[in-house]
């Protein structure tokens, strides 16, 4: 508890706010209007990351909307390609890396552009696969693409029949939310605009349709269709009675596949999207798809028609909240610095980061130009403090509260000296947890976030958290920690090298617990009526750690029954061996065997096993009797478990001075299993090349490395060369070449 803070006390968000003036320096965030995903009930802008599903708030779970608001916003995607690339060495969940790797959504390709017929437009399309675009057909653009904005503007000439049936097409898709657009595509719909496009690489003019499939905030907004090769295209073009025309072949190696992909540029095909042997492509004819795809973009980049390009799904990270709770954005805008083009970067303080820091500097002209006037509040001022208010609710203009402080929204600017106004947004509840494992390491410390000596705590081995943070606390503290890396702040790039998730419990009607559904269970109530430790149990025994599962009453009795047995066991003088009296030998054994298994598996996660295994033991030792040296031991593995059960007896039953949480924890008596026998995975290299089986009691280092060098498979890797060795008794062998 000598560590214990708060994120919310001002000298904790004071270091928060300072982490944010570092990051604003670096060139990481910029302001300006965007749509953004809005929260109507609590009328606030949300990221992107806080959106379920069903287009619902995480937080509240109310109806989401799209609304053009001012915002601060963090240019995460800056480090997009070093979040996805240094997933790779961390012991993490496969499912939680796969969540990040998919979020971060990193494609490789070309950006193409196709000019548009009658017009001097070009229109520029991502593809992953720019080896098959001899045989793209068509184009289909987002309903937010500015050439549509251009047709319903009037700017580009249709028939008032087709801009009447484009507007209503665009209305209708704009209302729709992006996880509807995306879920919603059993069947393609769109509108033709009237509009053709030329592929150049062999001269035919591709219709220009529009459809709510493509979404404008991804890639250029705008998709080249292929439908012989792809299955969005493939629907589309079916939909729609469009030409297909098949590029890529199976294939040699690719079996009784072959015959069914014809060479006839103008005859529709099945679909294949699998890699393959160019065909109808000129120059491309005859390659592997791989090695059509750098040809081409050779070639595209050589003609100007197009360039190699990737693309993210990740957005930038929207941190402006339009309410009172939240760190005050340490921010001051002043109109006549704006109105001189002045930005921060333009000042002594400004020109000194640039000077000093440019190697990690991520300013550049648009984003001096979206804060022209915008000045960090004086360091030594922090921590710029919320003031009090006797009404906090947020309103329905999309700003804070706190623009209605007359007193703390106007100011000095720090520039120029004249008038200028403090930022009325907050931060959102993840700015405090970006870096909280670090302040842990140093909390007390009033000079600064930590010492350099505090960091030899960091980085976190192994943390334990929720999966539903996967693509929000986890993704934004790795982006933090990579950025102030940058800075030289930190020497580290990664703040959690080792993570386990929980499940969640969920209520008994198998619903998530909630105050609006009536279903939540209270642990004080649980703990009134059964006590902290049948609580504890139970929650460790009901299912694997990692496991969502509901609450059930009738499961905690028995956690509840387990308790009362143990506590009557060393209530009876027939369970505890007296002086004289000897204990069963098959229930030493069984003893160890439960004391090897409570060790291993806890050391693994694995909670609720362990349970299972003093339960068995306990059954065996109602009928049994167990010295009273031995009876210590099995107290000792229930401790973690029921901490107080096993406190009472230490001290009131079994007399001991000292609690039983600062004794020792019972080893394996490894004579005890003789009959067991062990399996020891044997790596090479960090590879495992086999494993070797030994008994129990004869897993010594010297044992378990004959037994491998015997083996004629692990002894391949090894024969004639020098090694070193490391084991870990029971559970790998290691030899490094």
């Amino acid at each position: 508890w000598a560590r214990e803070f708060s994120t919310t006390d001002p000298d904790y968000y004071k270091w928060t706010q300072w982490l944010y003036i570092k990051l604003f320096e670096m060139g990481l965030l910029y302001k300006k209007m965007t749509p953004v995903l809005y929260c109507p009930f609590c009328k606030t802008a949300i990221a992107q990351e806080e959106v379920l599903s069903d287009n619902t708030h995480e937080r509240c779970q109310g109806p989401i909307e799209t609304r053009d608001l001012t915002q601060w916003i963090f240019r995460i995607t800056e480090y997009a390609d070093r979040l996805v690339d240094e997933l790779d060495g961390l012991s993490w969940p496969q499912g939680i890396l796969e969540m990040q790797r998919n979020w971060i959504g990193r494609r490789t390709g070309a950006n193409i552009s196709y000019p548009v017929k009658d017009t001097t437009e070009e229109i520029t399309c991502f593809t992953t696969r720019p080896e098959t675009n001899f045989g793209a057909t068509f184009i289909v653009l987002a309903p937010e693409h500015s050439f549509v904005k251009k047709i319903l503007s009037g700017e580009m000439k249709v028939s008032a029949k087709l801009e009447v049936e484009i507007n209503t097409y665009v209305e209708k898709s704009i209302s729709k939310s992006e996880q509807e657009r995306i879920t919603d595509q059993k069947k393609k719909t769109g509108v033709f605009t009237g509009f053709y496009a030329e592929n150049r690489l062999n001269k035919k003019m591709m219709p220009i349709y529009v459809s709510d499939f493509v979404m404008g905030n991804f890639g250029t907004g705008a998709v080249v269709g292929v439908p012989a090769h792809d299955k969005r295209d493939f629907e589309f073009a079916t939909t729609f009675n469009l030409e297909m025309i098949s590029v890529v072949k199976p294939s040699l190696s690719q079996k009784n596949r072959d015959g069914k992909h014809g060479e006839s540029p103008n005859a529709a095909q099945e679909l294949f999207e699998d890699d393959g042997t160019i065909i109808n492509s000129e120059f491309l004819n005859n390659l592997t798809t791989k090695e059509a795809n750098v040809k081409i973009i050779h070639h595209l980049e050589e003609k100007v028609w197009g360039y190699a390009h990737k693309t993210y799904h990740l957005r930038d990270w929207i941190f402006s909240r339009q309410r009172y709770w939240g760190e005050p954005i340490p921010m001051v805008y002043c109109k006549t610095c704006a109105a001189q083009h002045i930005s921060y970067w333009d000042t002594d303080k400004g020109k000194i980061f640039l000077e000093h820091n440019h190697n990690v500097s991520k300013v550049n002209k648009e984003v001096q130009e979206n804060l022209y006037g915008w000045f960090p509040v004086d360091q030594e001022s922090l921590p710029l403090e919320l003031p009090y208010l006797e009404s906090y609710e947020p309103n329905e203009t999309g700003q804070s509260p706190l623009a209605k402080v007359k007193d703390w929204i106007e100011t000095t600017c720090s520039h120029c000296g004249g008038p200028a106004e403090r930022e009325s947004d907050t931060m959102p509840n993840w700015a405090g947890s970006c870096w909280y494992f670090m302040r842990f390491a140093d909390p007390h410390n009033e000079n600064e976030a930590w010492s350099t000596d505090s960091m030899k705590w960091q980085p976190v081995d192994w943390y334990l958290g929720g999966a539903e943070h996967a693509v929000l606390h986890l993704l934004y503290s790795r982006f933090w920690v990579k950025a102030l890396q940058d800075l030289k702040l930190l020497d580290f790039n990664e703040p959690f090298l080792g993570l386990r998730n929980q499940g969640m419990i969920l209520a008994e009607d198998h619903r998530k617990m909630s105050k609006s559904w009536g279903n939540v269970i209270n642990p004080d109530d649980v703990v009134e009526e059964y006590g902290a430790d049948a609580l504890r149990v139970y929650e460790m025994f009901m299912a694997p750690f990692n496991q969502e599962i509901s609450w059930s009453t009738r499961s905690l009795e028995g956690s509840f029954r387990f308790l009362k047995r143990v506590w009557q066991i060393f209530q009876n003088d027939t369970n505890i061996a007296q002086t004289g009296e000897e204990e069963d030998p098959r229930l030493v054994l069984k003893l160890h065997k439960t004391i090897a298994k409570v060790t291993s598996d806890i050391t693994d996660v694995k909670y609720n096993t362990p349970v299972a295994f003093m339960m068995e033991f306990i059954n065996d030792w109602e009928n049994s009797k167990l010295s009273v040296e031995n009876a210590k031991k099995f107290l000792k593995i229930l401790a973690p478990y029921a901490c107080f059960t096993a406190e009472e007896i230490w001290r009131e039953v079994l007399k001991e001075k000292d609690s039983i949480h600062l004794s020792t924890w019972p080893g394996v008596d490894a004579t005890k299993l003789i009959d067991e026998e062990v399996t020891i995975p044997v790596q090479v290299n960090g590879k495992v090349r086999g494993t070797v089986t030994l008994k129990a009691i004869d897993i010594s280092e010297t044992s378990v490395v004959e037994a491998a060098k015997k083996d004629e498979k692990i002894n391949a890797y090894l024969d004639g060369k020098q090694y070193r060795i490391i084991y870990i008794m029971g559970k790998i062998l290691n030899f490094i070449i």
